[in-house]
């Protein structure tokens, strides 16, 4: 999740808009290119994990209907504050997009496209239960190639985020399910992440350097290219050896850890929430876009703390929400009480 709010500090914040490829480029802007790369990343580490668990899981409608709230709760909740401090303007259509517009956004928005993609895991788990390993793989490799190698080498329009989050989880499901010495040796997986992140920043300072040499725009457009997006082959190799180096690494049972880890869609909720949050928390708050001509250390320290405590405070306002908020609503809508032990949520009717 740090690696996704940091991308958001440079692609949210419009301090990207300062970015020239020319001879005044700085070392500024060459480390904020690098800091917000991985996003993306963060992205397929999130599903590969959600995956990892899901795959031997049910998925009630109980479970969906609660992201559904927590989702809805957040945006209209948001909205009203910045309304409520006339840093936004309040109209039905916003209401309206924000109560029963979300997968307008499907494919264009990762929440839309995520609980386009959640709603299937039923079906991907019978999927999975019925089909050999041997075809599990060879249906993950298909869709691989035509989802990643295609889009990266190819330039191939094959981005639909809630299909590639689908092979993301059959991925981890093969994972899970067939376990081999690659995908349990951390040691493998840890070369392969540190091989996946030197060639995407190399390939990254090589288009800058290119555009900079040639002043073609083309190849600044291309410095991200590799990981510019959830699909693109060194975003998949970075996500995939991230999530299986963390998960072969004993740390053994950390309630602090489960609990920062459980909360975070709810940060992304949070903190991405709409165009209004993200002028707000970037500009108006950390004043982002001024960094672009800070004495480095101030920009390396201020890039680095500003993700950590939107991180926490996010944190500290989901588990205030599933500590407080969740269970009235659940308790409304299925008539249901939490298990403060469990965490789970039984139902008080009597069948």
């Amino acid at each position: 999740m740090l690696s996704i709010i940091a991308h958001h500090y440079v692609v949210n914040s419009g301090i990207a808009d300062s970015f020239v490829y020319d001879q005044n480029i700085t070392s500024q802007q060459l480390f904020l290119e690098i800091w917000g790369m991985w996003g993306k990343t963060g992205i397929n580490a999130f599903i590969l994990i959600s995956g990892y668990f899901l795959c031997k899981m049910r998925l009630t409608l109980r479970r969906y209907v609660k992201l559904l709230i927590q989702i809805f709760f957040y945006g209209v909740a948001i909205m009203l504050f910045f309304t409520a401090f006339d840093y936004q303007q309040l109209t039905l259509k916003i209401l309206f997009n924000k109560t029963f517009c979300l997968f307008r956004y499907v494919n264009r928005d990762f929440v839309a496209s995520f609980m386009a993609f959640y709603a299937f895991v039923p079906v991907y788990n019978i999927i999975i239960k019925n089909t050999s390993s041997q075809n599990l793989l060879y249906l993950v490799l298909g869709l691989l190639f035509y989802s990643s190698i295609c889009s990266t080498f190819f330039l191939a329009p094959t981005m639909f985020e809630p299909l590639w989050y689908a092979t993301l989880y059959l991925v981890a499901a093969h994972i899970r399910l067939y376990p081999n010495q690659w995908t349990e040796n951390w040691k493998i997986s840890s070369i392969v992440l540190t091989a996946s992140v030197l060639s995407a920043i190399l390939s990254c300072l090589l288009m800058i350097h290119m555009a900079v040499k040639t002043g073609e725009t083309l190849f600044s457009s291309f410095r991200w290219h590799m990981v510019a997006d959830s699909n693109r082959f060194l975003a998949f190799m970075i996500g995939l050896s991230s999530f299986i180096t963390a998960k072969n690494i004993k740390i053994g049972h950390s309630k602090i850890i489960n609990g920062l880890a459980s909360g975070c869609f709810g940060v992304l909720l949070i903190h991405a929430s709409s165009d209004t949050m993200r002028q707000w928390l970037w500009q108006d708050v950390c004043k982002v876009p001024t960094m672009i001509d800070a004495d480095m250390p101030i920009l390396i320290a201020h890039a680095a703390a500003i993700p950590i405590i939107i991180f926490l405070i996010c944190s500290f306002i989901d588990h205030f929400y599933k500590r407080f908020i969740e269970p009235f609503i659940m308790n409304i809508i299925f008539h249901e009480q939490k298990n403060e032990l469990t965490g789970d949520y039984k139902n008080q009717t009597v069948q």
